[in-house]
Protein backbone atom coordinates (compact mmCIF):
# COMPACT_ATOMS: atom_id res chain seq x y z
CA UNK A 1 0.00 0.00 0.00
CA UNK A 2 0.90 3.56 -1.05
CA UNK A 3 0.77 6.33 1.37
CA UNK A 4 0.80 9.54 -0.41
CA UNK A 5 -0.13 12.94 -0.01
CA UNK A 6 -2.19 13.08 -2.97
CA UNK A 7 -4.61 11.28 -1.85
CA UNK A 8 -5.47 13.00 0.43
CA UNK A 9 -5.71 16.62 -1.66
CA UNK A 10 -8.27 14.24 -3.28
CA UNK A 11 -10.01 12.22 -1.23
CA UNK A 12 -9.65 13.46 2.44
CA UNK A 13 -13.18 13.52 3.41
CA UNK A 14 -14.46 9.95 1.55
CA UNK A 15 -10.97 8.74 3.24
CA UNK A 16 -11.18 9.99 6.96
CA UNK A 17 -15.18 8.81 6.77
CA UNK A 18 -14.09 5.34 6.19
CA UNK A 19 -11.52 5.21 8.17
CA UNK A 20 -13.24 6.53 11.31
CA UNK A 21 -16.08 4.06 10.52
CA UNK A 22 -14.01 1.48 10.37
CA UNK A 23 -12.48 2.10 14.04
CA UNK A 24 -16.03 1.51 15.43
CA UNK A 25 -16.76 -1.21 13.08
CA UNK A 26 -14.40 -3.79 14.09
CA UNK A 27 -16.02 -4.29 17.25
CA UNK A 28 -19.89 -4.06 16.44
CA UNK A 29 -22.22 -6.97 17.66
CA UNK A 30 -22.61 -9.90 15.36
CA UNK A 31 -26.16 -8.44 15.03
CA UNK A 32 -25.17 -5.15 13.96
CA UNK A 33 -22.91 -6.53 11.13
CA UNK A 34 -25.01 -9.12 9.67
CA UNK A 35 -27.74 -6.17 9.37
CA UNK A 36 -25.07 -3.91 7.43
CA UNK A 37 -23.36 -7.06 5.43
CA UNK A 38 -27.26 -7.50 4.29
CA UNK A 39 -27.97 -3.86 3.35
CA UNK A 40 -24.39 -3.96 1.60
CA UNK A 41 -25.23 -7.34 -0.34
CA UNK A 42 -28.63 -5.68 -1.19
CA UNK A 43 -26.72 -2.39 -2.56
CA UNK A 44 -24.73 -4.56 -4.62
CA UNK A 45 -27.23 -6.68 -6.50
CA UNK A 46 -29.64 -4.42 -7.22
CA UNK A 47 -26.76 -2.19 -8.72
CA UNK A 48 -25.65 -5.31 -10.40
CA UNK A 49 -28.84 -6.44 -12.45
CA UNK A 50 -29.83 -3.23 -12.82
CA UNK A 51 -26.87 -1.59 -14.47
CA UNK A 52 -23.77 -4.20 -15.73
CA UNK A 53 -25.07 -5.85 -18.58
CA UNK A 54 -23.61 -9.08 -17.42
CA UNK A 55 -25.43 -9.30 -14.55
CA UNK A 56 -28.72 -8.52 -16.02
CA UNK A 57 -28.26 -11.61 -17.78
CA UNK A 58 -26.82 -13.64 -15.51
CA UNK A 59 -28.56 -12.95 -12.24
CA UNK A 60 -31.64 -11.54 -13.33
CA UNK A 61 -33.41 -14.76 -13.32
CA UNK A 62 -32.75 -14.88 -9.23
CA UNK A 63 -34.46 -11.66 -9.04
CA UNK A 64 -37.43 -12.50 -7.23
CA UNK A 65 -35.45 -14.63 -4.37
CA UNK A 66 -32.70 -12.05 -3.54
CA UNK A 67 -34.50 -10.69 -0.37
CA UNK A 68 -35.02 -14.80 0.43
CA UNK A 69 -31.08 -14.66 -0.32
CA UNK A 70 -29.90 -12.02 1.90
CA UNK A 71 -32.44 -12.93 4.74
CA UNK A 72 -30.16 -16.22 5.33
CA UNK A 73 -26.66 -14.36 3.97
CA UNK A 74 -26.61 -17.18 1.53
CA UNK A 75 -25.58 -16.42 -2.23
CA UNK A 76 -24.94 -20.16 -3.31
CA UNK A 77 -27.51 -20.67 -5.70
CA UNK A 78 -25.89 -17.68 -7.37
CA UNK A 79 -23.11 -18.47 -10.26
CA UNK A 80 -19.58 -18.27 -9.76
CA UNK A 81 -17.61 -15.85 -11.32
CA UNK A 82 -14.33 -16.89 -12.84
CA UNK A 83 -11.23 -15.22 -13.94
CA UNK A 84 -11.61 -16.19 -17.58
CA UNK A 85 -15.40 -15.42 -17.28
CA UNK A 86 -14.08 -11.79 -16.71
CA UNK A 87 -11.05 -12.19 -19.14
CA UNK A 88 -14.02 -12.88 -21.46
CA UNK A 89 -17.16 -10.72 -20.68
CA UNK A 90 -14.33 -7.76 -19.90
CA UNK A 91 -16.83 -5.24 -21.18
CA UNK A 92 -20.00 -6.86 -20.28
CA UNK A 93 -18.94 -6.67 -16.50
CA UNK A 94 -18.98 -3.17 -16.85
CA UNK A 95 -21.43 -0.67 -15.04
CA UNK A 96 -23.57 1.57 -17.45
CA UNK A 97 -25.06 3.97 -15.41
CA UNK A 98 -23.26 7.01 -14.80
CA UNK A 99 -21.14 7.96 -11.87
CA UNK A 100 -18.32 5.85 -12.92
CA UNK A 101 -16.17 8.12 -15.14
CA UNK A 102 -13.37 8.09 -12.40
CA UNK A 103 -12.42 4.22 -12.63
CA UNK A 104 -9.48 3.30 -13.87
CA UNK A 105 -7.74 0.18 -15.41
CA UNK A 106 -5.81 -2.37 -13.23
CA UNK A 107 -4.93 -5.93 -13.07
CA UNK A 108 -3.46 -8.70 -10.78
CA UNK A 109 0.47 -9.63 -10.50
CA UNK A 110 -0.31 -12.51 -12.78
CA UNK A 111 1.33 -15.24 -10.11
CA UNK A 112 -1.29 -18.06 -11.56
CA UNK A 113 -0.59 -17.22 -15.01
CA UNK A 114 -1.71 -14.56 -17.27
CA UNK A 115 -2.50 -11.29 -15.63
CA UNK A 116 -5.99 -10.28 -15.56
CA UNK A 117 -7.56 -6.97 -16.45
CA UNK A 118 -10.24 -5.15 -14.51
CA UNK A 119 -11.59 -1.70 -13.39
CA UNK A 120 -11.64 -0.15 -10.02
CA UNK A 121 -13.37 3.27 -9.11
CA UNK A 122 -13.16 6.18 -6.39
CA UNK A 123 -15.66 4.20 -4.03
CA UNK A 124 -13.23 1.04 -4.34
CA UNK A 125 -9.76 3.05 -3.74
CA UNK A 126 -11.21 5.30 -0.83
CA UNK A 127 -12.23 2.22 0.99
CA UNK A 128 -8.91 0.05 -0.02
CA UNK A 129 -6.87 3.52 1.38
CA UNK A 130 -8.58 3.23 4.42
CA UNK A 131 -8.84 -0.64 5.09
CA UNK A 132 -4.92 -1.03 4.49
CA UNK A 133 -4.62 2.05 6.81
CA UNK A 134 -5.67 0.20 9.75
CA UNK A 135 -3.85 -2.74 8.65
CA UNK A 136 -0.70 -0.83 9.44
CA UNK A 137 -2.65 0.58 12.50
CA UNK A 138 -2.50 -2.64 14.03
CA UNK A 139 0.99 -3.18 13.74
CA UNK A 140 1.63 0.11 15.74
CA UNK A 141 1.70 2.59 13.15
CA UNK A 142 0.48 5.28 12.78
CA UNK A 143 0.32 8.10 9.38
CA UNK A 144 3.52 10.03 9.07
CA UNK A 145 5.27 7.10 10.88
CA UNK A 146 8.79 6.01 9.75
CA UNK A 147 8.20 2.82 7.70
CA UNK A 148 10.61 0.76 6.04
CA UNK A 149 10.60 -1.22 2.83
CA UNK A 150 12.33 -4.34 1.31
CA UNK A 151 11.28 -4.17 -1.55
CA UNK A 152 11.15 -6.91 -4.64
CA UNK A 153 9.48 -4.97 -7.17
CA UNK A 154 11.81 -1.93 -7.07
CA UNK A 155 14.33 -1.32 -9.65
CA UNK A 156 17.13 1.32 -10.08
CA UNK A 157 19.48 1.77 -12.01
CA UNK A 158 22.02 2.04 -9.93
CA UNK A 159 23.12 -0.09 -7.00
CA UNK A 160 21.87 2.16 -4.33
CA UNK A 161 21.34 -0.16 -1.18
CA UNK A 162 18.40 2.05 0.01
CA UNK A 163 16.39 4.80 -1.34
CA UNK A 164 14.46 7.25 0.51
CA UNK A 165 10.71 8.24 -0.68
CA UNK A 166 9.68 11.17 1.40
CA UNK A 167 6.29 11.32 -0.01
CA UNK A 168 5.35 8.02 1.84
CA UNK A 169 7.98 8.59 5.41
CA UNK A 170 9.66 5.49 3.65
CA UNK A 171 13.10 3.88 4.02
CA UNK A 172 12.92 1.68 0.49
CA UNK A 173 15.78 -0.93 -0.32
CA UNK A 174 15.74 -2.93 -3.71
CA UNK A 175 15.55 -6.18 -2.63
CA UNK A 176 17.90 -6.92 -5.93
CA UNK A 177 20.12 -4.88 -4.66
CA UNK A 178 20.74 -6.18 -1.58
CA UNK A 179 23.56 -9.10 -0.59
CA UNK A 180 24.50 -10.85 2.46
CA UNK A 181 28.24 -8.59 2.23
CA UNK A 182 26.23 -5.49 2.25
CA UNK A 183 23.26 -6.63 5.17
CA UNK A 184 25.64 -4.62 8.06
CA UNK A 185 25.55 -1.68 5.95
CA UNK A 186 21.73 -1.94 5.42
CA UNK A 187 20.87 -2.63 9.20
CA UNK A 188 23.17 0.19 9.99
CA UNK A 189 20.76 2.20 8.10
CA UNK A 190 17.50 1.08 9.55
CA UNK A 191 19.19 1.35 12.87
CA UNK A 192 19.39 5.40 12.54
CA UNK A 193 16.15 5.53 10.18
CA UNK A 194 14.10 3.25 13.15
CA UNK A 195 11.24 3.03 11.19
CA UNK A 196 7.70 1.63 13.34
CA UNK A 197 7.51 -1.08 10.92
CA UNK A 198 9.19 -3.02 7.93
CA UNK A 199 7.16 -4.15 4.93
CA UNK A 200 8.13 -6.93 3.03
CA UNK A 201 7.14 -10.41 1.19
CA UNK A 202 7.91 -13.15 3.70
CA UNK A 203 10.49 -14.98 1.24
CA UNK A 204 12.55 -11.41 0.95
CA UNK A 205 12.23 -10.90 4.64
CA UNK A 206 13.07 -14.50 5.62
CA UNK A 207 15.88 -14.61 3.36
CA UNK A 208 17.25 -11.29 4.88
CA UNK A 209 16.51 -12.52 8.74
CA UNK A 210 19.05 -15.94 7.40
CA UNK A 211 21.25 -13.18 6.27
CA UNK A 212 21.73 -11.65 9.50
CA UNK A 213 22.03 -15.11 11.38
CA UNK A 214 24.86 -15.94 8.80
CA UNK A 215 26.88 -12.69 9.26
CA UNK A 216 26.53 -12.92 12.88
CA UNK A 217 24.65 -9.69 13.74
CA UNK A 218 22.02 -10.54 16.98
CA UNK A 219 21.49 -6.82 18.12
CA UNK A 220 19.10 -5.65 15.65
CA UNK A 221 15.10 -5.80 17.14
CA UNK A 222 12.29 -4.05 15.08
CA UNK A 223 9.42 -2.86 16.56
CA UNK A 224 6.97 -4.70 13.86
CA UNK A 225 7.38 -6.25 10.84
CA UNK A 226 4.08 -7.07 8.63
CA UNK A 227 4.59 -9.64 5.81
CA UNK A 228 2.00 -9.32 2.16
CA UNK A 229 1.75 -10.95 -1.05
CA UNK A 230 2.89 -14.29 -0.72
CA UNK A 231 1.87 -16.98 1.75
CA UNK A 232 3.72 -16.90 5.36
CA UNK A 233 5.24 -20.06 5.46
CA UNK A 234 6.02 -21.65 8.83
CA UNK A 235 9.17 -22.21 8.42
CA UNK A 236 9.79 -18.51 6.93
CA UNK A 237 7.70 -17.54 9.76
CA UNK A 238 10.23 -19.08 12.59
CA UNK A 239 13.69 -17.34 11.00
CA UNK A 240 12.35 -14.31 11.39
CA UNK A 241 11.21 -14.87 14.70
CA UNK A 242 14.66 -16.21 15.70
CA UNK A 243 16.06 -13.48 14.15
CA UNK A 244 14.29 -10.22 14.90
CA UNK A 245 12.93 -11.35 18.07
CA UNK A 246 9.49 -8.56 17.37
CA UNK A 247 5.66 -9.16 16.48
CA UNK A 248 5.21 -10.07 13.01
CA UNK A 249 1.80 -9.37 11.12
CA UNK A 250 0.62 -10.87 7.82
CA UNK A 251 -2.02 -9.62 5.55
CA UNK A 252 -3.43 -11.07 2.39
CA UNK A 253 -5.55 -8.97 -0.53
CA UNK A 254 -5.60 -9.17 -4.27
CA UNK A 255 -5.41 -6.29 -6.32
CA UNK A 256 -8.43 -7.04 -7.77
CA UNK A 257 -10.20 -6.12 -3.90
CA UNK A 258 -11.57 -9.37 -3.13
CA UNK A 259 -11.09 -9.61 0.41
CA UNK A 260 -8.58 -8.38 3.13
CA UNK A 261 -7.73 -10.64 6.12
CA UNK A 262 -5.10 -9.53 8.36
CA UNK A 263 -3.27 -10.61 11.97
CA UNK A 264 -3.99 -9.27 14.76
CA UNK A 265 -1.76 -8.84 17.86
CA UNK A 266 -2.80 -12.02 19.09
CA UNK A 267 -1.81 -13.49 15.82
CA UNK A 268 -5.26 -14.89 14.55
CA UNK A 269 -6.37 -14.07 10.88
CA UNK A 270 -9.03 -11.77 10.72
CA UNK A 271 -12.07 -11.60 7.70
CA UNK A 272 -12.39 -7.81 7.56
CA UNK A 273 -16.34 -8.58 6.69
CA UNK A 274 -16.50 -4.39 5.93
CA UNK A 275 -14.63 -5.04 2.40
CA UNK A 276 -16.72 -7.57 0.78
CA UNK A 277 -18.79 -10.94 1.95
CA UNK A 278 -16.99 -13.98 1.74
CA UNK A 279 -17.74 -17.25 1.67
CA UNK A 280 -15.49 -20.55 2.80
CA UNK A 281 -16.47 -23.42 0.89
CA UNK A 282 -15.04 -27.15 0.81
CA UNK A 283 -14.39 -29.39 -2.02
CA UNK A 284 -18.07 -30.12 -1.72
CA UNK A 285 -18.90 -26.36 -2.27
CA UNK A 286 -20.49 -26.23 1.67
CA UNK A 287 -19.80 -24.04 4.57
CA UNK A 288 -16.42 -25.24 5.52
CA UNK A 289 -15.68 -26.80 8.99
CA UNK A 290 -13.41 -26.21 11.07
CA UNK A 291 -9.81 -27.67 10.70
CA UNK A 292 -10.98 -28.29 6.61
CA UNK A 293 -9.04 -26.19 3.95
CA UNK A 294 -11.60 -23.81 1.75
CA UNK A 295 -11.78 -21.88 -1.08
CA UNK A 296 -11.98 -18.06 -0.25
CA UNK A 297 -15.36 -16.75 -2.81
CA UNK A 298 -15.99 -13.26 -2.36
CA UNK A 299 -18.44 -10.88 -3.34
CA UNK A 300 -17.10 -7.27 -2.85
CA UNK A 301 -19.31 -4.20 -1.32
CA UNK A 302 -17.22 -0.90 -3.13
CA UNK A 303 -16.29 -1.31 -6.64
CA UNK A 304 -19.69 -0.25 -8.77
CA UNK A 305 -17.78 0.16 -12.40
CA UNK A 306 -16.78 -3.68 -12.31
CA UNK A 307 -18.66 -5.33 -9.13
CA UNK A 308 -17.54 -9.22 -8.87
CA UNK A 309 -20.16 -11.32 -7.23
CA UNK A 310 -19.11 -14.80 -5.87
CA UNK A 311 -15.92 -14.21 -7.52
CA UNK A 312 -13.62 -17.68 -7.06
CA UNK A 313 -10.42 -16.09 -6.12
CA UNK A 314 -8.61 -19.96 -6.54
CA UNK A 315 -6.87 -19.22 -2.90
CA UNK A 316 -7.10 -21.31 0.31
CA UNK A 317 -7.68 -21.27 3.57
CA UNK A 318 -8.19 -23.85 6.76
CA UNK A 319 -11.01 -23.18 8.80
CA UNK A 320 -10.61 -22.20 12.78
CA UNK A 321 -13.01 -23.29 15.53
CA UNK A 322 -14.36 -19.43 15.50
CA UNK A 323 -13.98 -18.80 19.38
CA UNK A 324 -13.59 -15.23 19.94
CA UNK A 325 -10.67 -13.29 19.66
CA UNK A 326 -8.83 -12.06 22.72
CA UNK A 327 -8.52 -8.67 20.89
CA UNK A 328 -12.10 -7.93 21.18
CA UNK A 329 -12.29 -7.27 17.47
CA UNK A 330 -15.65 -9.19 16.41
CA UNK A 331 -15.05 -10.72 12.93
CA UNK A 332 -15.04 -14.02 11.71
CA UNK A 333 -11.22 -15.40 11.50
CA UNK A 334 -9.31 -18.33 9.93
CA UNK A 335 -6.67 -20.21 10.96
CA UNK A 336 -4.31 -19.66 8.08
CA UNK A 337 -4.17 -18.77 4.36
CA UNK A 338 -2.29 -21.41 2.72
CA UNK A 339 -2.28 -19.75 -0.92
CA UNK A 340 -3.65 -20.89 -4.27
CA UNK A 341 -5.20 -23.90 -5.32
CA UNK A 342 -2.24 -23.89 -7.76
CA UNK A 343 -0.25 -24.23 -4.81
CA UNK A 344 -0.22 -27.64 -4.39
CA UNK A 345 1.33 -31.10 -5.06
CA UNK A 346 -0.79 -33.49 -6.94
CA UNK A 347 -0.06 -37.35 -5.78
CA UNK A 348 0.25 -40.50 -7.98
CA UNK A 349 -3.21 -41.23 -5.64
CA UNK A 350 -5.30 -38.58 -6.68
CA UNK A 351 -4.35 -36.21 -3.62
CA UNK A 352 -3.69 -32.83 -3.19
CA UNK A 353 -1.69 -31.98 -0.44
CA UNK A 354 -0.82 -28.31 0.74
CA UNK A 355 1.32 -27.23 3.14
CA UNK A 356 4.45 -28.41 1.58
CA UNK A 357 6.55 -25.50 3.78
CA UNK A 358 6.38 -28.00 6.35
CA UNK A 359 8.78 -30.24 5.44
CA UNK A 360 11.24 -27.76 5.80
CA UNK A 361 10.79 -27.06 9.30
CA UNK A 362 13.14 -30.10 10.05
CA UNK A 363 15.89 -29.02 7.97
CA UNK A 364 17.39 -25.12 9.50
CA UNK A 365 20.78 -25.73 7.11
CA UNK A 366 18.08 -25.27 4.37
CA UNK A 367 17.41 -21.34 3.65
CA UNK A 368 15.49 -21.83 0.80
CA UNK A 369 13.83 -24.03 -0.98
CA UNK A 370 11.36 -24.58 -4.25
CA UNK A 371 9.38 -27.58 -5.45
CA UNK A 372 8.58 -28.07 -9.15
CA UNK A 373 6.12 -30.58 -10.43
CA UNK A 374 5.61 -31.44 -14.26
CA UNK A 375 4.13 -35.01 -13.68
CA UNK A 376 2.01 -36.51 -11.21
CA UNK A 377 4.78 -39.08 -9.97
CA UNK A 378 7.49 -36.84 -9.49
CA UNK A 379 8.83 -33.64 -8.16
CA UNK A 380 11.96 -31.50 -8.35
CA UNK A 381 13.32 -29.23 -5.07
CA UNK A 382 15.53 -26.72 -5.87
CA UNK A 383 17.75 -26.41 -3.01
CA UNK A 384 19.71 -23.19 -1.55
CA UNK A 385 21.92 -24.11 0.75
CA UNK A 386 22.44 -22.00 4.70
CA UNK A 387 25.70 -21.81 6.08
CA UNK A 388 24.85 -24.06 8.55
CA UNK A 389 23.93 -26.88 6.27
CA UNK A 390 24.85 -30.55 6.98
CA UNK A 391 23.66 -33.93 5.26
CA UNK A 392 21.04 -34.44 7.66
CA UNK A 393 19.32 -31.34 6.47
CA UNK A 394 18.64 -32.83 3.17
CA UNK A 395 18.13 -36.49 4.85
CA UNK A 396 15.49 -34.73 6.89
CA UNK A 397 13.82 -33.13 3.90
CA UNK A 398 13.51 -36.08 1.93
CA UNK A 399 11.70 -38.10 4.88
CA UNK A 400 9.43 -36.12 5.43
CA UNK A 401 8.15 -34.90 2.36
CA UNK A 402 7.71 -38.74 1.92
CA UNK A 403 5.53 -38.96 4.71
CA UNK A 404 3.31 -36.06 3.29
CA UNK A 405 3.06 -37.36 -0.28
CA UNK A 406 3.68 -40.88 -0.12
CA UNK A 407 6.52 -43.36 -1.22
CA UNK A 408 5.77 -43.46 -4.50
CA UNK A 409 6.53 -40.09 -5.59
CA UNK A 410 9.79 -39.71 -6.64
CA UNK A 411 11.66 -36.43 -5.48
CA UNK A 412 14.42 -35.01 -7.54
CA UNK A 413 16.66 -32.22 -5.88
CA UNK A 414 19.03 -30.11 -7.43
CA UNK A 415 21.23 -27.24 -5.53
CA UNK A 416 21.02 -23.76 -6.23
CA UNK A 417 22.78 -20.56 -5.68
CA UNK A 418 19.53 -18.90 -5.59
CA UNK A 419 15.42 -18.98 -5.84
CA UNK A 420 14.84 -16.77 -8.32
CA UNK A 421 11.67 -14.10 -8.26
CA UNK A 422 9.07 -14.03 -10.75
CA UNK A 423 7.79 -11.13 -13.41
CA UNK A 424 5.91 -9.88 -10.44
CA UNK A 425 8.62 -9.84 -8.05
CA UNK A 426 7.07 -12.59 -5.89
CA UNK A 427 9.32 -15.89 -5.39
CA UNK A 428 6.82 -19.23 -6.09
CA UNK A 429 7.57 -21.80 -3.71
CA UNK A 430 5.71 -24.42 -5.82
CA UNK A 431 5.53 -24.05 -9.41
CA UNK A 432 2.99 -26.98 -10.98
CA UNK A 433 3.22 -27.35 -14.76
CA UNK A 434 -0.01 -29.58 -13.87
CA UNK A 435 -3.87 -28.64 -14.96
CA UNK A 436 -4.98 -28.40 -11.47
CA UNK A 437 -8.45 -29.06 -10.69
CA UNK A 438 -10.50 -27.82 -7.43
CA UNK A 439 -9.23 -30.56 -4.51
CA UNK A 440 -10.23 -32.06 -2.20
CA UNK A 441 -9.24 -31.84 0.96
CA UNK A 442 -5.52 -32.68 2.16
Amino acid sequence: MVFRLRDFIFYPAAINRCRTFLDKSQYWSQEKRRDWTREQLDRVLWHAVRNVPYYKRTLGPYEPRFKEMLDRLDLSELPLITKDLIRKHYQELQANNPGHSRSRESHTSGSSGTPMQFLLDRSSDTNHFAAIWRVLNWTGYKFGNRFACINTTMETETEQLFVYDFKQNCLNFPFVNLKKDNIKKCVTRLKKFNPVVIKSYPSALALFSHWLRDVGIRDYRPKAVLTCAETLLDHQKKIISEVLECPIFDFYNQNERACLFSTCGEGRYHIHEEYSFVELLNSESLPAAPGESAEIITTGFHNFVMPLIRYQTNDLAVIDEGNPCECGRTYKTVERVIGRIEDMIVTPRGRHVSRMDIPFKYSPGIQEGQIIQKQVDKIKVNVLKADSYKQKDLDNLLHHMHLRLGEDMKIEYDFVDSIPLGENGKKKFIVSKLNLERPSNA
